[in-house]
């Protein structure tokens, strides 16, 4: 992420409504404060439907190396196989795939105008280093704001991330971890479902 060109902020989408922003911040900070890196790796991927009849989105859990924290979506099975490969640069494997992320970063990150209805609206960060970045990779590596499905789909997967997270530490890290599940989660909208696959079906 270049600080010194921060992603625009989200308010600043199409009919994405500051509830929704604060809802994503308030998940983004309990995502930051369960630190699932700690039990997931990018070696277990999670096959995420939201709503449950839509094609599933791929999350990858970032964090387990120190350096990078957040959560990486790949929006096909494709996408994910390809990011998955060694034979290939990181700049290969970006100009192949469509994802969508959120980073945890300083407040530098942040866009002025997303900052400021911080500020406005009270929504909270987990810690000086965990503001919740959006962005969607293009594949010249650059970072673009997400468009309006992605961070509803955010606001599901995270969700469920959340909710499924007290089952997944019951497994010691490092075994098979496997499961087939639909989660309830509270949206701004209402209550939803969602399906959550680990691994991936034909991963």
């Amino acid at each position: 992420m270049n600080k010194e060109e921060p992603v625009p902020g989200l308010v600043k989408i199409p009919q994405v409504t500051p509830p929704l922003i604060g809802h994503l911040f308030e998940l983004a900070a309990g995502f930051y404060q369960e630190a699932p890196w700690r039990w997931v790796d990018d070696n277990h991927p999670m096959e995420i439907r939201y709503p449950p009849e839509n094609k599933p989105r791929y999350g990858v859990v970032m964090g387990r190396g120190g350096e990078v924290f957040g959560l990486a979506v790949y929006d096909t099975l494709d996408d994910l196989r390809t990011m998955c490969r060694d034979d290939l640069s990181t700049k290969q494997m970006t100009s192949m795939t469509s994802w969508c992320v959120l980073l945890f970063e300083e407040a530098a990150a942040m866009s002025f105008d997303d900052l400021d209805a911080m500020i406005q609206y009270g929504w909270q960060v987990a810690a000086e280093d965990a503001y919740p970045v959006f962005g969607r990779a293009t594949r010249s590596m650059e970072m673009v704001p997400p468009e309006r499905s992605d961070l509803l789909w955010m606001e599901g997967a995270l969700a469920a991330i959340l909710a499924y997270l007290p089952q997944y530490k019951q497994t010691p890290y490092g075994r098979p971890h496997t499961t087939d599940i639909m989660l309830p989660v509270a949206t701004i909208s209402g209550e939803a479902q969602v399906s959550l696959k680990i691994p991936p079906p034909d991963f």
